[in-house]
């Protein structure tokens, strides 16, 4: 029965059990004496000292009773105002007019919902950060850029990500780290920066391939070496990037901007992306290894369409000289007439899929071999297309028959429609052709290749790229 009576009361709320407590405490036990007293000893009662002293034992009672429900009703306010705060309102305040150790207990939770605030705003920051950091290079990832460009986004966001001034990736050649790419770098400065592995901080990564946190008022003697190459002044995070369990490279942001340091969760921020950093280094390379595969394929398929013909042979050699001389009259960028000087070696790749009969036949084509021929140029694109670095390349392989007027092949561009080092590829393998001997004609002087130019400039060719190119020639 008393165990029920006890299992009841912890149900109870605490002001209940304060009124239950006071009753066994003192209101029960002085109407007992009282009672006792009226019976057993009445003429006791009608003295003025013990009604006095009944009188106070019912005061005291009252007024312990008001304390205690003063202290309780403060405490039920709190664990109220609590209640709110665990259901999300972490902006409210535990307020007490108590100054006491409810007060305290007020002051503490207020003090850990603030902690809690700020873990959380941190927390959100983090997370905005990291996806912006991720949002970022995933753009870069299915983009077609180079993987240069591609790191240099990766090191200049994260940098500005974890606040930093400055960021590095750097290529373990030779056990030596040199810089790939890098944000907040003098880039003259950069070329010079080699670190020995082992030596400074990032070399002691690159050795015991281990992150590292270090500020320089740790009096870390490793850090006079960050110091003197300008990587580095107060703080350095750095990361190794492993890939198989092979060292590739380190990977580290520098100078922690308003901070002397850099936080545990930077460290697990860059190693996270180190990880990804490695892989797409490592793919970048087998991708160059299969791509400088594939080129020396098609080179050699280029010469085997030579040597098919006895005609073109040297043709592809020819065009590419007189491309590079045009470009060069233009001022074109190194790249582009790179490109280009790529395009007028392949242009006709296409032909390793034409038929001897067609390719070598010295009388007229039938409209049907010219349809065959024809398709050479959508050939050599699809013998390039595998090679995304070779995308512009392929472009102009495609369209170099395309003709100034619209009516060339295979899909009739005009002159507004076409970039300029298509133009120029365009009259370079048109003079080429001219000026050499074919299994159905006898090649043209140079004096007459420049006429049919002029003749058919603003037909065929591009009138500016013909009158550069009959000034050169």
């Amino acid at each position: 029965m008393s165990k029920v009576a006890f299992e009841s009361l912890n149900k109870r709320g605490i002001l209940q059990n304060l009124i239950v407590a006071i009753l066994l405490m003192a209101v029960i036990p002085l109407l007992l004496t009282i009672y006792i007293l009226h019976t057993e000893a009445a003429e006791i009662l009608q003295k003025d000292n013990v009604q006095l002293s009944i009188l106070l034992m019912v005061s005291s009672a009252c007024c312990g009773y008001i304390l205690s429900r003063k202290t309780v009703i403060s405490m039920i306010r709190l664990t109220k105002e609590a209640r709110a705060i665990t259901q999300g309102n972490l902006r409210k305040q535990l307020k007490t007019e108590e100054n006491n150790e409810i007060n305290e207990l007020a002051q503490y939770f207020n003090q850990i919902t603030g902690e809690l605030q700020k873990n959380i705003r941190d927390l959100k920051e983090s997370k905005r950060v990291l996806q912006n950091v991720l949002l970022r290079i995933g753009n870069a990832m299915a983009s077609s850029e180079k993987i240069d460009s591609i790191l240099a986004l990766t090191i200049e966001t994260l940098t500005n990500a974890l606040g930093a001034a400055s960021g590095a990736i750097m290529l373990l050649k030779k056990e030596r780290l040199h810089i790939l790419v890098s944000y907040g770098i003098d880039p003259r400065r950069q070329k010079s920066v080699e670190i020995k592995k082992g030596s400074g901080i990032i070399g002691w990564v690159a050795k015991e391939r281990k992150a590292e946190n270090i500020t320089r008022t740790q009096q870390d003697r490793r850090f006079d070496s960050e110091v003197k190459m300008g990587l580095a002044h107060k703080s350095i995070i750095c990361v190794p990037l492993i890939f198989e369990d092979r060292l590739i490279g380190t990977i580290s942001v520098h100078d922690k901007i308003g901070a002397s340091e850099f936080a545990e969760d930077d460290l697990i921020l860059l190693g996270n992306l180190a990880a990804q950093t490695a892989i797409a280094i490592e793919n970048s390379r087998l991708n160059k290894d299969i791509e400088r595969a594939y080129v020396e394929t098609i080179s050699a398929l280029a010469l085997a369409v030579e040597a098919k013909d006895a005609y073109s042979r040297g043709h592809a050699k020819r065009v590419s000289a007189d491309v590079v001389k045009l470009a060069k009259k233009f001022n074109l960028d190194k790249e582009t007439i790179s490109i280009l000087k790529d395009a007028a070696l392949l242009h006709d790749i296409g032909k390793i899929g034409i038929k001897d009969e067609i390719l070598l036949k010295t009388a007229s084509l039938t409209a049907e071999e010219k349809s065959q021929m024809q398709r050479h140029a959508i050939i050599g694109e699809n013998i390039l297309k595998p090679i995304s670095s070779l995308a512009k390349v392929a472009y102009l392989v495609r369209h170099h028959q395309e003709q100034e007027n619209g009516k060339g092949y295979p899909d009739g561009l005009s002159g507004k429609e076409m970039p300029l080092t298509l133009k120029i590829l365009i009259v370079a393998d048109a003079y080429d052709a001219m000026t050499s001997d074919r299994p159905y004609r006898k090649a043209m002087s140079k004096q007459q290749t420049k006429k049919e130019l002029l003749k058919y400039s603003g037909i065929y060719f591009n009138p500016k790229v013909v009158q550069t190119f009959i000034e050169i020639i």
